[in-house]
């Protein structure tokens, strides 16, 4: 694996960085860029270059309802003064949410493959964001695989997942997304392992003979991982992706090296791997964790899948995800989204609590989810009940489906009951209502 995560701006000179920081800052992209060699079936070296760009460090304008960066990538690859391909191609990125824009989590990611002939070529990639005119600049020397080589260069992945989708359709092998990681930079906050994808390669004649792979991981000189793992070769090329599991791993910088021994040849590749461990931002209204997922179901369909059996990492990092999910689809930030919810729970705290808390209640659970209603009309039930008479509410909003909800004080102690709900599906109404208000009750105060 040959990495580059680091801003290349090489023309301009070190006396003109250090006169000139601001212009210097302001012409540079950061951006990511990784390159793997890989074979064919007719023994040519494939270079598969991803790069990666954090939506924060490109600049998006405002256009049809959303967010665009316009990316202008150049490849050109030269042996000596020969130019044998240039290539350049223009990737449009678009997002609907304005707070993507500047996120440090969410980034472009694309790929681009070419054909080496058999000999040292030098390889130059440049990428100009349209909008900033921001450059990242990289230039190397990149030599084409043996075709009689055992082994390829190791591709770092952050995720490997089925998918037959055309989503991601450029990082798929055989109906498997394998995220590639150009930055060589994973959060154990976030990931459990590191993924590789490798391929192994046998002459026909040699099929069905044993190999031995062995996968090592060393930082700071200490051997911290040493896989073996025997086995034949059942084609040409064999594809492997390993987990290294990242949980007893310490923050840092670590060197990796696959090695095949296979007959009297042995062959190694190497990777590199910097494991960071971020200080998670914790989203949450309550400190009861049951308390605050009972408070994400007023916005769910349904239940999360196997709560009960997560352990207390498992729900933080699913409550965490579920209010950046909602900030996202709400297009707001995430400490937006919070300080809206917050405000709602300690509304309905003081206005609708009675023998339990306020955001608990049917009137709490409409408020926390809709907010203020756009109008409240209040009435007595009639004397022709089978009930003595009761106070009721009846909330109408003018957004969306606007839904209309009927509230009914059984008890008359404040603790208002949902009774009737028409445009909003996830309420459902008691057949019953009518009975609790009589029938001189005018039902057309319920139309909307």
């Amino acid at each position: 694996m040959k990495s580059t995560s680091i801003i290349r701006s090489l023309t301009l000179g070190l006396a003109l960085l250090m006169l000139c920081p601001a212009l210097a800052a302001a012409n540079v992209l950061n951006m990511h860029l990784d390159y793997n060699r890989f074979l064919d079936d007719q023994g040519n070296t494939i270079m598969l270059m991803d790069y990666q760009a954090l939506y924060r460090n490109l600049m998006f304008l405002a256009h049809s309802g959303g967010y665009f960066a316009q990316l202008e990538v150049s490849v050109q690859i030269a042996n000596a003064d020969s130019v044998i391909l240039e290539q350049t191609v223009t990737d449009n990125i678009g997002v609907s949410n304005k707070h993507d824009t500047a996120s440090t989590r969410k980034s472009y990611l694309n790929r681009l493959a070419y054909t080496l002939p058999e000999s040292t070529q030098n390889v130059t990639f440049r990428a100009t964001d349209k909008n900033s005119g921001a450059l990242f600049f990289w230039q190397e020397d990149v030599l084409a695989l043996p075709p009689a080589t055992r082994i390829s260069d190791i591709e770092l992945n952050s995720h490997v997942y089925a998918d037959s989708s055309n989503y991601l359709q450029k990082f798929q092998r055989n109906k498997v997304v394998y995220e590639p990681l150009p930055s060589i930079l994973l959060s154990k906050t976030y990931s459990e392992y590191a993924y590789i994808y490798l391929e192994l390669y046998c002459p026909p004649a040699d099929l069905q003979s044993s190999y031995m792979l062995n996968l090592s991981l060393e930082t700071d000189g200490q051997i911290v991982m040493d896989e073996y793992l025997d086995s034949s070769f059942g084609a040409t090329t064999d594809a492997l992706s390993l987990k290294i599991p990242l949980a007893d791993l310490a923050p840092g910088k670590y060197s990796g090296t696959v090695t095949i021994s296979a007959g009297e040849t042995t062959e190694s590749s190497d990777f590199e791997l910097v494991l960071s461990e971020d200080i998670e931002q914790r989203y949450r209204v309550f400190e009861d964790i049951e308390d605050e997922y009972n408070l994400m179901r007023y916005f769910m369909v349904g239940v999360a899948p196997n709560w009960s059996s997560m352990d207390s990492d498992s729900k933080n990092r699913y409550v965490n995800n579920f209010w950046q999910n909602m900030a996202a689809k709400s297009q707001m930030s995430e400490d937006d989204i919070m300080k809206l919810v917050d405000d709602r729970v300690k509304y309905a705290n003081k206005n609708y609590s009675s023998l339990r808390a306020g955001w608990t209640s049917d009137m709490g659970r409409i408020y926390i989810r809709n907010g203020a209603p756009a109008d409240i009309e209040t009435g007595t039930s009639s004397d022709d009940t089978r009930f003595v008479r009761k106070d009721y509410q009846i909330w109408k909003y003018n957004s969306g489906t606007k839904p209309v909800y009927l509230f009914i004080d059984i008890q008359m102690n404040n603790n208002y009951r949902l009774y009737y709900v028409k445009g909003d599906t996830m309420e459902n109404s008691n057949p019953d209502y009518k009975s609790y208000l009589g029938n001189e009750f005018d039902d057309s105060l319920l139309r909307n």
